[in-house]
């Protein structure tokens, strides 16, 4: 039981590992996130700025905000309760890319996405995901496309994840804070 308490307080006050190669935007904006995997379909709505990134899932889910600059994300639950973790490691990927010099990654053309003007890149396997495909960056940081296949548990999925409706524009501060009268979870 020892043992088990320990592990436990490892995996939950280990701060996450350090990304210091993030591709941070430099625009403030809001979209919808759109994943495939597989057949399976999934819609969030995301907010970004200045290092902060909001995921809101549908009614009933919670909303993770990830603070890209300290690497802790807080989860807003549905029953008004929130928690305060490390950064989840593999959840930023979805959203915010890593500089192409530490991943390795390599500029293979241009192309326009959702009325920006993008960058593709190609990446090699990143992260405990096993993952390898193609990424299309803005200029400002923006990752408006993923499209790879992973090998998690011996499986070969592929996944395409997009952003639509991206909109430009300052994003409301209370965003990115704990919403009044939420209660830390017990």
């Amino acid at each position: 039981m020892r043992f088990v308490l320990a592990l436990l307080t490892m995996l939950l006050c280990t701060p996450a590992m350090a990304y210091d190669d993030l591709v941070l935007p430099s625009v403030e904006f809001s979209a919808t996130a759109v994943h495939n995997a597989g057949v399976l379909q999934s819609k969030e709505t995301i907010h970004y700025a200045d290092g902060k990134l909001r995921i809101d899932r549908a009614n009933g889910f919670t909303s993770t905000i990830l603070d890209l600059k300290t690497q802790t994300q807080c989860l807003l639950m549905t029953n008004r309760t929130y928690l305060v973790l490390p950064m989840d490691n593999e959840l930023f990927r979805h959203y915010i890319a890593r500089s192409a010099g530490i991943t390795g990654a390599r500029k293979i053309g241009k192309q326009r996405i959702e009325g920006l003007e993008t960058t593709k890149y190609a990446f090699g396997e990143d992260g405990a995901l096993d993952a390898a495909g193609t990424y299309w960056l803005s200029s400002a940081g923006v990752m408006v496309r993923r499209d790879y296949h992973d090998g998690v548990f011996g499986q070969n999925t592929h996944h395409l994840e997009y952003l639509t409706h991206i909109a430009l524009k300052k994003q409301p501060a209370d965003l990115f804070m704990i919403p009044a009268g939420y209660k830390v979870a017990k």
